[in-house]
């Protein structure tokens, strides 16, 4: 599949769910309508990439993302996701903001090259995750989230180095399928 296809697919995904790079607009309801629980396959797309090294906007990526629900039984207004990225991986929690919506807040480390020397860490990465429910199936303990779009945004890096530097920021849209 070529960027600019996947760019496009996942441009509107999110779109139609009323989704953009920036995130949901809903206010916090309670009670979700089906359970976010599994492994997801999502496929991404850079938005926006200001001074990251080696990102580009519309470079695509495939990642798993697993959630796992934090209360006992039925749709929860919690989840934990564990996210994989290019060079490690995230967990954090996400809330409903929504029936069909969930958001969360997130922060890594990167490494940083400041006076020919490599920081790790070198630059804190704070992000916020919002995930949108676009298709659900019953199942025997209720109904399921089988698919999702989402999107990742970095708004700005704090820089851990004696060195003195701009840093950048990034954005990205996904959409996912239940594998597991």
């Amino acid at each position: 599949m070529s960027r600019l296809v996947a760019y496009a697919l996942i441009a509107a995904a999110l779109a139609g769910a009323g989704l953009t790079a920036g995130g949901a607009d809903a206010q916090p309801l309670p009670t979700p309508s089906a359970q976010l629980q599994g492994t997801f396959h999502m496929t991404g797309s850079v938005t926006v990439a200001e001074n990251i090294r080696g990102e580009r906007v519309g470079d695509v990526a495939q990642r798993t993302w697993t959630f796992a629900p934090l209360c006992p039984t039925g749709p929860c207004a919690t989840v934990q996701l564990i996210r994989q990225r290019a060079t490690g991986t995230d967990t954090l929690v996400l809330h409903a903001v929504g029936p069909t919506a969930y958001a969360g807040k997130g922060r890594f480390y990167a490494p940083l090259r400041c006076t020919g020397r490599i920081y790790r860490p070198g630059q804190a990465v704070p992000f916020k995750i919002t995930v949108q429910v676009s298709a659900t199936a019953p199942s025997v303990t209720g109904t399921v989230v089988t698919a999702i779009t989402a999107a990742y945004v970095n708004q700005s890096r704090l820089n851990l180095t004696p060195c003195i530097g701009v840093l950048g920021h990034d954005s990205a849209a996904y959409i996912g399928q239940l594998v597991g």
